[in-house]
Parts: C-alpha cells; structure tokens; sequence
C-alpha cells in the first residue's frame, strides 16, 4: 500500500496492464463474448480518464492557490513557524495569514460604511477560511436588513377578533436588563398607558438579553407590565437578517395568542420591519414611533462625519424613509423631528407629537439632592453645574469643562458633576486632569435610576453643552425635561431641537454650542441674577406641566389608537 501511495504512475499503469490481460483471458476462454470484452475495455478507458482528470484537477487548484497567495506577498514559512502555529503545511499558514488580513480590511470598510466592499474582500478566502466565510454571510446578513424593505403581505382583513384596547410594542431591549433612556421611555409609556385604560404588551427583539447575561426567560413582569421575549439568550450567528425572520415568524404567531388592536413599533427601522410583517399578515394596524435617527447617531460619533453618502448611511435613509411611508400612523418627539420625517415622504397628517415626558409626581416632590452632595463631600454653598447622561462625543462635555477651567482661571470656581457612563469619559477624566481640575470635577459614572435623579436635584444648574452637528440638531434629550420638572435652570447649547425644548429661551439659557467662554458666562449670569433664575424655573415648569407629562402622552396615544380603530 506504502508503495503504491508513492508511485502512482507506475501502480495505475501495471493496474491497467493487469486489466486488459485479464478482459484478454477471458476472451480466449470464451467466457465474455467480443462485444462484453470491448464494452469493459471501453469502461476502463473511461475510469482511468476520470481519475486522470481528478488528479489533474487538483494539482491546478493547489497551482492556482499558490500563484494567488504569491500575487498577493505570500512567501515560505520555516517549518518551525508552522509547527508553532499548530499547522499542517505552509500553504495552510499563508493562506490563514492573508484570511486574518482580509478580515481586518473588512472591519475597517464595514466601519467606514462601505459594505459591500467589505463583503468583496472577503470573497477570496471564504472557501479556505471558516472565519471569513462566517464575516462575509454575516456582512450579507445586515446588507440585506438595512437594503431596500422587502415587498409586504397584501394587507389582510382582521384574521382574529382584536381585543379592543390591547397593545402590542416592538422594542429593540427593556427594562429591567437594559437601563437606557430608550428602555426608560418604553416603560413610562407603557405604565401611563395601562392608567389610561389600555392594556399594553411589549416584546423585545430576538436575541436579547445577550447570550452572556445568561437569562433566558420568555416572560418577564416589570411593575405588572408583561414583557415578552423572542428567543432570549440566543446567538444568531447568520447575522441581522436572520432575527428579522425570527421576529416576524415568533412575532405573528405572539400576535395571532395575543390578539392586540394596534401594533407599536419603537426605533429602529427593524422592528417596524418586524411589525409591518405582522400587522400585513394579520390585518392590524401599525404605528411607528420614531424616537431617533440611527444614521445620523451613528455618523455623530468622533472621526465617523465623512461617512455621509457612504454606502451604510445612504441605506439606512431610505430603509427608515420606507418603514415610516408603509406604517398606518407615526410618532415623534420634537417638531424638529416631524420636520425631517414629513422630508422623507410622510404627510404631516399622519405624524403625532408625544415629547419626551415625565412622571407627574416630579413636580411636585423633589428628591433629596442634599444627601447626594453630601455622599459626594459637595458642601451646601458650593455651586454645582453639571449633568445626568450618556457621556458621548456629542454632548459636548468637554466645553463645560473649559468653561471651568476658565472660570477657575478668573478666580470664580465652580464645582462640575458629570453622572454616567459612556465611551467619552475617559477623554473628559484626561481633560480634568490636563487642566487640573481633579478637585472641581467629579465622574463618578453610571448610576442607579433613583440616584440619577437624586444627581439631578444635587444640580443647581444642568448644563446641556451639545456639539453643533445635525443628530443634535434634531434629536431632544429626557434628562433636561426631569431637570425642568425639579425646578433646576436648564443652560443649553443654542440648537433647533433644544432651543424648542426650552421654548426658544423662556425656560432656559441658551449659548452659542462648543464656545467655553460664553457658557461660563451664562452660568455665572445664573448664579447671580436670582430673578432671571426663577423665572426660567416657573417657565420650565409650566411647560413640563402643560404637555410633557407620560399622563399627557397617554392620552395622545390613545387619541391616535382610536383613530385607527383600535378601541372598539
């Protein structure tokens, strides 16, 4: 056997040999007649081509491999090198290398929004390397999901009698796993909803809580509000596209057990993907509330502005714009808002206003601020300016910390409180230290929802300094409203989304964004004309009290559910 693995020539020549004599043996002895003697002839003619062929075929695609990998700067590899890295052969340890190089320049052409390219640079190695093929058809996975909105069921009639006044919303992540502002929203929505008589269900996307929290239930209760899960703890290896299916599979057939009147989608664009499906399928009507723009968040983050019109920016528009044409009703937050959406080809008709909102009691019980400063060694006569939020690029954080920095430089020190947590904290703690503000400035990060707003009442201004780019511009923040329902004096960066949140002025100061100096002299303006300061509190007030309030939104919501048909 050893042999003939080491001379195959010579093995399938005798092989041959060997046949024909014995085809001709048989022949002679009159076992096979002349026409059987020919036809196995011709039968071993032909396997021996095939097999040559084979052979033949194989030594090409081991030439072409080595001709690609030397095109593309492959050279030998010693053998102790492969031996280290638990490979066969130096082919096989080129061709890794050049799949992790691959994978790499993927990475980046994905963040820089060109996904396509990322997918073509991967073609190459997807039939050698396990990891590449696994990138690319995740790659084709999210293209798929953020590309043009597939064709929609024909709208059915009702398929089940509704429950006249059930709800059903689709949201990315919940409470009590995820604390965002997002999953904050959804469940005072959904809490002032079941107090204005409707009876609200949510339901998260698939795959969430993520597979390493190790939470697995399909149905949790926060506060008597039942939240269903689709396939909770799951990893979805195909990608994007892949839980999309999932979700209008699990989420039809949810639907079909919960018979709700009204499906409500939250941002993004996939789960009023999700929802559009099932309301189609089912005959329910669909509103989108569109709470942000994920485009335009996602270029607003540092380095990330020359990505507009790339490839990843341009189908996300269109994905959003299709998703907020195809639903029955929308909602948003701010008029800047509506403004952009009625751009994208919605009629101004169809879109509803529910702001950002608080919990009533706000107004008229403050938290205990003092003990947090004191927690902190904040003394009472101290001055606080600060904030409570996501410590992102774009809000701007870093402004009020020169400002400061220039305040202590003019002898009038202030004290800054920036609570939370996010991927700028760590530039803004090097800001500190760089000017030298260690004792003036605390980041004491992340905390728990009822020591935010304790934070919040700690504040004897909050300062909302956002940088000037267009997410900002559009998009209004929560935190400034709780702030305005505890009577602190909001100062604002003066943009179109918050000049309209803090009625162009009245409930609020507004300064020029990303100039350090005017902010300092806006809070000190604050600190010392005590009149200007109580006015803008009344205002503040007054406007969270007229229509920023969750009872308030309920009632809007219920409005629009009604107009839909959803309450009978």
């Amino acid at each position: 056997m050893g042999y003939a693995r080491k001379n195959k020539k010579v093995s399938a020549a005798a092989a041959t040999v060997t046949g024909a004599c014995a085809i001709g043996v048989m022949y002679s002895s009159g076992v096979l007649s002349l026409v059987a003697a020919a036809q196995l002839m011709a039968l071993g003619v032909i396997g021996m081509g095939t097999a040559a062929v084979m052979v033949w075929g194989r030594r090409v695609d081991r030439r072409v491999r080595d001709i690609y990998l030397s095109m593309a700067g492959g050279s030998d590899i010693s053998t102790g090198a492969r031996q280290g890295a638990g490979l066969k052969s130096g082919m096989e340890w080129r061709i890794a290398a050049r799949a992790k190089e691959a994978r790499g320049r993927a990475q980046g052409l994905y963040v820089e929004g060109r996904i396509q390219e990322a997918i073509e640079e991967l073609a190459p190695y997807v039939v050698f390397d396990d990891q590449s093929d696994r990138k690319r058809r995740r790659l084709l996975s999210h293209r798929r999901a953020i590309g043009p909105l597939p064709a929609l069921p024909e709208r059915a009639p009702g398929v089940l009698p509704p429950v006249p006044g059930r709800v059903l919303h689709f949201v990315t992540n919940a409470l009590p796993n995820t604390q965002a502002g997002y999953t904050v929203r959804t469940h005072r929505i959904v809490l002032a909803q079941r107090e204005a008589g409707l009876q609200p269900h949510v339901v998260t996307f698939p795959g969430w809580p993520a597979p390493e929290e190790g939470d697995t239930e399909a149905l949790r209760e926060v506060d008597g509000i039942p939240y269903h899960r689709m396939r909770p703890g799951e990893r979805f290896e195909q990608g994007l596209q892949e839980r999309i299916d999932v979700a209008v599979s699990e989420g039809t057939a949810l639907a079909r057990w919960l018979r709700p009147a009204v499906l409500h989608a939250a941002s993004d664009h996939k789960n009023a993907t999700v929802a559009l499906h099932v309301g189609r399928a089912l005959g329910i009507p669909v509103v989108y509330e569109m709470r942000g723009f994920l485009e335009e968040t996602w270029l607003s983050h540092e380095g990330a502005p020359s990505r507009r019109g790339s490839e990843r920016h341009r189908l996300l528009v269109e994905r959003e714009a299709s998703v907020l044409r195809a639903a029955d009703a929308v909602v948003t937050l701010a008029d800047t808002m509506k403004a952009e959406i009625v751009e994208r080809g919605v009629a101004p008709e169809r879109i509803v206003l529910a702001p950002n909102a608080v919990d009533e009691h706000l107004l008229d019980k403050r938290p205990d601020g003092s003990a947090f400063r004191e927690s902190f060694g904040i003394a009472e006569a101290e001055y606080v300016v600060g904030s409570v939020s996501s410590l992102t690029h774009y809000e701007g954080f870093q402004t009020l910390i020169e400002a400061a920095a220039l305040l202590r430089d003019t002898g009038r020190e202030i004290r800054v409180l920036l609570v939370g947590d996010g991927p700028a904290r760590p530039d803004l703690l090097d800001l500190v230290e760089r000017h030298g503000l260690g004792d003036l400035c605390l980041l004491p990060g992340r905390v728990d929802p009822d020591d935010a707003l304790r934070a919040q009442a700690a504040l004897d201004a909050m300062v909302v300094p956002r940088i000037d780019a267009r997410v900002t511009r559009l998009v209004t923040p929560l935190k400034p409203v709780e702030a305005m329902a505890l009577g602190v004096p909001v100062i604002a960066s003066d943009l179109p989304a918050l000049r309209e949140l803090v009625v162009d002025g009245r409930a609020g100061s507004l300064v020029p964004p990303g100039d350090p100096a005017a902010l300092a002299d806006a809070i000190m303006s604050l600190d010392k004309n005590e009149e200007s300061r109580e006015e803008r509190v009344r205002a503040g007030r007054e406007e969270v009290a007229s229509r920023r309030t969750w009872g308030h939104n309920a009632e809007i919501y219920r409005t629009l559910y009604g107009r839909l048909g959803a309450l009978s």
